[in-house]
């Protein structure tokens, strides 16, 4: 039966089938004589209608019954001798009534199927665009069992997981997915939630043979005390966590690369805050690279500063240049004159992303050539 009320939606042609059907209720209605229920002959139309799922078709079919109903009472022949014609009335508006009735009935039908369509169209385009997050993030499910004390996995959190060969598991079972370093954490992590309800959020690598390295980040959500599970993700987070080692490789080696130079490299970011000196101004100031991040303007010279920060306020605002000759204490107590220049790095949207610096210590005759040319 519903494979026939599919074809029916499907076929073009079945609202023609409908209207013919009409024409040939019509046609017997007004060769034969009043007082007879053809009216009522126009019920199964609405019906056969409505099972089209087309609201359209369905008022088209209502209204035309409706006229052609008391059009019948004008085309087809007298009611037999005695038939009064208040039955004749009577019959054609207890049709109409009928009609009313199913139309509207069916007109709920339809907008009820309509909403439920949608709400199936809205489930199901949010679990695709769901499946995509979890495909895109590698984002998985997992629950934690209150009476039991065991984790299951769901099928994408297996997946994730390259040592896991079945689904559930004790605390301990799952805390031995991991390496060494990390089991006896996530194994109080995990008895803390199951007796605190005390969310967590680590990053963790996986036991594997050999060098192959396998991150995951494990979250667990806080849960009411009445829920008998409690539920957690996973993640595959070993991409963003190669990508982090070779971050910390790069600033390393820029760090090895700055330190051999003979003169000072320095990093700001974009508002101009310093974050980064090299080795050879530590030697020269004789102060620790971290004192002189957080304290860099107390080796200038006093009288050079206020100049050398407005400066300096200026080019982070604009992003031209930073061009100066300004003196730096040495470790001896003397001020040695500096030429420091630094030029902004750029993101892809056209901002200040940090500023790369460098100084260069200036000799009493370059020093007296550059004040000369500047006079």
């Amino acid at each position: 039966m519903s494979h026939w009320i599919q074809q029916l939606r499907e076929n073009d042609n079945a609202a023609y089938l409908i209207y013919l059907l009409l024409l040939l209720i019509f046609a017997a209605d007004s060769q034969t004589q009043l007082g007879f229920a053809h009216g009522f002959l126009y019920a199964p139309l609405l019906l056969l209608a409505s099972l089209t799922n087309k609201l359209r078709l369905l008022h088209i079919i209502f209204f035309a019954a409706i006229i052609l109903i008391w059009l019948g009472v004008l085309v087809s022949p007298a009611a037999p001798q005695g038939f009064s014609f208040i039955f004749v009335l009577a019959n054609r508006v207890g049709a109409c009534i009928c009609l009313l009735l199913i139309f509207l009935q069916m007109r709920a039908v339809i907008y009820l199927q309509r909403q439920q369509n949608k709400q199936r169209a809205d489930m199901e385009m949010q679990k695709q665009q769901l499946q995509l997050a979890n495909k895109l993030t590698k984002f998985a499910r997992w629950t934690l069992d209150t009476h039991t004390n065991t984790i299951r996995l769901s099928e994408e959190a297996k997946a994730l997981l390259p040592n896991a060969s079945k689904s559930r598991f004790t605390l301990s079972q799952f805390s031995g997915l991991f390496q060494q370093p990390y089991q006896a954490a996530i194994q109080q992590l995990l008895s803390d939630y199951l007796e605190q309800q005390q969310p967590f959020d680590i990053e963790c690598p996986c036991l594997l043979e050999g060098k192959a390295e396998c991150w995951v980040r494990i979250i667990a959500y806080a849960s009411a005390p009445t829920e008998t599970t409690m539920q957690g993700i996973v993640q595959d987070i070993n991409s963003a966590h190669q990508i982090s080692i070779r971050l910390t490789q790069e600033q390393q080696r820029f760090k090895q690369w700055a330190d051999s130079l003979p003169i000072v490299v320095w990093t700001a970011d974009r508002n101009g805050n310093i974050n980064f000196v090299n080795q050879t101004l530590a030697a020269f100031t004789g102060i620790a690279t971290s004192q002189l991040v957080e304290n860099w303007l107390d080796s200038v010279h006093p009288d050079d500063q206020q100049q050398l920060m407005l400066h300096w306020q200026h080019c982070v605002q604009t992003g031209d240049p930073y061009n100066i000759e300004f003196r730096i204490r040495r470790h001896d107590g003397s001020y040695i004159w500096h030429l420091t220049k630094a030029v902004a790095e750029y993101d892809s949207d056209g901002a200040i992303e940090k500023w790369l610096g460098s100084s260069m210590a200036l000799t009493a005759a370059s020093k007296k050539h550059d004040t000369a040319w500047l006079n």
